[in-house]
């Protein structure tokens, strides 16, 4: 009873969100449309998510002759596994055309000769696992619409996927989010450079974000559902903390000591999932690696509990910040600008301000009931006065209201302009739930 309510619960949520395969299609058209950059260097934060996964799978593909990648996306995974696996022949499937070509792009610069890349609906796979050994998928399981029909349909006895920690309701569990690393280590190379009175470039701004279109299917799962929908296939089951959301500013260019700072950066988070799993807590993770084969047994483990208790101890980052209060009312009127009272405390190392290069201002964003950003660049306030490491600020934040009525979240936000918004450095927004009602005739 409680499984069924669970898949309808997130057949509810789907419906709510409006997800299909060509919405999908189309959030992915556009997201790999728009990003121009070399994925496989160090400098390159994705990299190391690219280089861990392929270590994961790796270590699945010996004396394999075809693996298939199913939603491959640019194909940054398959060519890095290309190119440490020559014996092996790789076939990535993908249904959006802007990630095929930049797929077959990848394949190209890297020289990668055993690897392919073709368009195909991910949805009906029977078409193109004829002779495959193995299937992967990495980040890409839980776009699907109907995981079980999938995996009858591809008729292979080796499946490994890296997906998403899940809920029962089909959200993200993020029991150990190690996202802060990178800003963390990133923060210890700006630290370097300023000690060594060396610049810090600014960050190039021909990297456009994608466009807001389509909207991607997603539905992860818990361990259980996998052990359902692999019926007749032992599971494996390792966690890992890769496949982080949140980069440190500048994330596809080549600062001074990215690079350095990255392979350090791979290092340390093999060794974190090592000690992890030793002590049995990697399925904690974000994100499970599940390796099923047909006839195999299972072999689950059940992740040892966390013991965390107070604080956590601090790490002080460039873009610490704790937000103290917001005076902003809880109904207003739509396409207006509201003065709202807002203090902070600086937690950072360093002094922010509203002048300079990369001046600091306080902004905001706009989300809407299911979470998704309406309002992304809201109005830049500048700091009333230079605010210094420990320091307080207490200032006027001017907010303009969505045009449209409806209820919203404000999530007040901290930005350097032309650098990273603070949120996206890792430091929480601070939200409040807002009332917004048509705005007034003119």
């Amino acid at each position: 009873m409680f499984r069924s309510g669970a898949a309808l619960l997130r057949r509810l949520r789907a419906r709510a969100s409006r997800w299909s395969p060509s919405a999908d299609r189309d959030f992915h058209d556009a997201l790999f449309a728009t990003q121009q950059y070399d994925p496989f260097t160090f400098a390159y934060p994705g990299y190391i998510t690219i280089r861990r996964f392929a270590d994961l799978a790796s270590a699945r593909l010996d004396g394999l002759r075809l693996a298939v990648d199913f939603g491959c996306g640019p194909g940054e995974i398959t060519c890095e596994l290309a190119r440490r696996h020559p014996a092996v022949r790789f076939a990535g499937v993908d249904h959006s055309r802007a990630a095929i070509d930049r797929a077959r792009a990848n394949a190209a610069r890297l020289g990668v000769t055993n690897a392919t890349f073709d368009l195909g609906d991910v949805e009906h796979p029977a078409s193109h696992t004829a002779g495959a050994d193995i299937v992967l998928m990495f980040d890409a399981f839980h776009h699907l619409v109907n995981p079980e029909a999938f995996v009858r349909a591809c008729g292979v006895d080796r499946m490994l996927l890296i997906e998403p920690a899940g809920t029962w309701i089909g959200g993200w569990q993020r029991t150990l989010d190690l996202d802060w690393i990178p800003s963390a280590l990133d923060d210890i190379r700006k630290r370097l450079l300023w000690d060594a009175g060396m610049p810090d470039p600014a960050p190039d701004r021909t990297e456009t974000a994608a466009a807001n279109e389509g909207r991607a299917v997603e539905h992860r799962y818990p361990i259980d559902d996998f052990v359902r929908f692999f019926d007749g296939y032992g599971l494996d089951v390792r966690g890992t903390v890769a496949g982080f959301d949140r980069y440190p500013s500048n994330p596809y260019g080549a600062p001074p000591m990215r690079e350095a700072i990255g392979r350090a950066m791979y290092e340390t988070l093999v060794a974190i999932e090592e000690g992890l799993h030793a002590c049995h807590l990697d399925l904690h993770a974000k994100h499970w690696a599940i390796y099923a084969e047909r006839g195999a047994g299972h072999r689950l483990r059940a992740p040892a509990p966390l013991a965390r208790t107070g604080e956590p101890p601090p790490l002080a980052g460039s873009h610490d910040v704790e937000y103290l209060s917001l005076d902003a009312p809880a109904a207003t009127r739509g396409d207006e600008v509201v003065p709202c009272t807002l203090t902070f405390r600086n937690r950072s190392w360093r002094t922010w301000r509203s002048d300079g290069d990369a001046p600091v201002f306080a902004s905001y964003h706009w989300l809407d009931r299911s979470g998704a950003v309406v309002v992304q660049d809201g109005l830049r306030t500048p700091l009333p006065r230079p605010v210094e490491p420990g320091g307080e600020c207490r200032m006027t934040l001017r907010v303009q209201t969505p045009d449209t009525g409806g209820r919203y979240t404000l999530a007040v936000d901290l930005v350097e302009e032309g650098v990273a918004w603070f949120g996206d450095a890792g430091a929480p927004m601070l939200r409040r739930d807002m009332t917004v009602s048509p705005p007034s005739r003119r």
